[in-house]
């Protein structure tokens, strides 16, 4: 398989799938436009290879970083004034889809960074999935990688769906054989304007398990090319098993799955920022999501604007000094590569590095893009650490967390249990280590988008403030409520999909 890092772009594939397309892709591509184009130039997959070649683009483009403004790691950006109310937005430019991402509304927007975009993207990346699973069985070729690329495209339509259900369904709960999900989509399209209908969320979550444990039998690393870590290899599929138990509340089976990638060596998928000194930002970006880190399992390129820290709501200085604050009174050193801003209020640490892919070579005009860090290696220490704690073994769990803080606090561990207990005004050991948990994955993940899942998977309400240049006021997203499960785009609604209860 070739190394997709090689890959500006994905290829589009004019596969003969193209009604989920016209179901689920942005608005302003007309039926008239899919219908009237000539399909010579369509991709058949008729060899192995060229079915390796689509499954290699079957990773969703759209970014959910975004995510990250529905949650505390945000604010209105701007310094307060002496009575403590933040004037404007700090230089930042806010838009529309800004203020309805800030305040947990119904996004209108389309485009990089929504949900619509996030939507569009994981489905058409499902789309070539369906399309090798389809025919992959029946080609010619070598066995073993027939089964490969089988393996990879049932892990890759996996993890898409697990992430859709999750962005757009409530957390699995005991509510989840009647919670909303979202479709699974099992077959490529071969009729017109098909009919959907939104699976649940344990039935998306069972049918993910049977496509992540057959996908895990199947897949080979021996067939992919360089640094591999554009793919789904075992190691990936083992980290994507891992946050999948976790979240469904497995933790027997999260364990079991965060030991197969851990080995005997977890403190070689901990990243070492002593490693990451650069001359600059760009330089340290580059270091932090390198595929070479063995920290960095999954990387995946995300068409977005969420790197460009003047645009949306962001923390501030004083966000950020409370986010890495610790019980241990030390500099953190996730923040030893610099705590950086752009002329505005807005401070951000060096971890997502724009790239732009022109539409020619002459051309200013394309879309920018970074490098996501999809699944990490400290996530399944952390997810471990949880299990630990749940199946009621304490001090395994403290142990997987004091792998990270040894590295984060300059040699310092958790082991005073009463002082976190104090720290955290905690009701119970338990709840003070849960608490420490969470707090270590939300500096762990900045710009990475999972403490919006972390929010939902724990009830945890979340404040938001405008600055009074953008109309002022507090907006509160209360523990269990039903704007966690973001609004499905407004086009899957006009094809009949049932809109999330408001």
């Amino acid at each position: 398989m070739l190394d997709s890092k090689k890959r500006l772009i994905m290829k589009n594939y004019k596969l003969t799938s193209y009604i989920l397309l016209l179901l689920l892709v942005t608005i302003g591509s007309s039926c008239e436009n899919y219908l009237d184009e000539a399909p010579d130039d369509r991709l058949e997959l008729d060899t192995v290879e060229k079915a390796a070649k689509v499954v290699a683009d079957a990773y969703s483009q759209g970014s959910y970083a975004f995510t990250d403004a529905y949650t505390d790691l945000v604010g209105p950006t701007g310094n307060p004034d002496s009575g403590g109310v933040i004037q404007t937005s700090g230089g930042n430019t806010i838009r529309l889809q800004d203020t309805q991402i800030y305040t947990w509304d119904n996004v209108t927007a389309i485009f990089q960074d929504t949900p619509t975009y996030f939507w569009d993207q994981t489905y058409e990346a499902i789309a070539q999935t369906n399309e090798v699973l389809a025919v992959i069985d029946n080609l010619e070729g070598d066995q073993d990688l027939k089964n490969a690329v089988k393996g990879e495209a049932l892990l890759a339509r996996a993890y898409n769906h697990f992430m859709l259900v999750n962005m757009f369904g409530m957390h699995y709960d005991q509510n989840a054989s009647s919670n909303l999900g979202v479709p699974y989509v099992l077959k490529p399209e071969t009729e017109f304007l098909p009919t959907y209908t939104r699976n649940t969320v344990a039935e998306v979550y069972d049918l993910v398990e049977k496509d992540l444990l057959e996908g895990l039998a199947l897949i080979k690393d021996d067939f992919f090319s360089g640094t591999k870590k554009y793919h789904f290899t075992k190691k990936a599929a083992q980290a994507f098993a891992s946050r999948f138990y976790l979240w469904k509340g497995d933790y027997a089976k999260c364990k079991t799955y965060s030991d197969l990638f851990l080995g005997g060596s977890p403190q070689t998928y901990i990243k070492d920022y002593a490693t990451l000194t650069g001359s600059g930002y760009n330089d340290i970006a580059d270091k932090y999501g390198s595929p070479e880190d063995e920290s960095n399992v999954l990387v995946v390129q995300k068409f977005s604007t969420f790197q460009r820290r003047s645009i949306g709501y962001r923390l501030n200085s004083a966000g950020i000094n409370n986010t890495f604050a610790n019980i241990f009174n030390v500099a953190d050193a996730r923040t030893s590569t610099g705590v950086w801003n752009v002329g505005t209020d807005a401070r951000y640490l060096s971890r997502l590095r724009e790239y732009f892919f022109r539409e020619n070579l002459s051309s200013n005009s394309g879309l920018a893009y970074h490098i996501s860090q999809e699944l990490k290696g400290e996530e399944v220490i952390l997810n471990r650490a949880e299990a630990n704690l749940f199946l009621g073994d304490q001090a395994a769990a403290l142990a997987d967390i004091n792998l990270i803080a040894n590295n984060r606090y300059a040699g310092n561990q958790y082991t005073d249990l009463a002082a976190l207990v104090t720290f955290y005004s905690a009701s119970s050991e338990t709840d003070a280590i849960t608490q420490l948990i969470l707090d270590e994955r939300k500096k762990e993940f900045i710009d990475h988008g999972l403490r919006w899942f972390d929010i939902k998977r724990f009830n945890l309400p979340v404040t938001h403030v405008l600055p009074v240049s953008e109309g002022g006021g507090t907006f509160e997203l209360t523990a269990n409520d039903l704007r966690k499960a973001i609004q499905i785009p407004d086009d899957a609604i006009s094809f009949g999909l049932t809109p999330n209860p408001r």
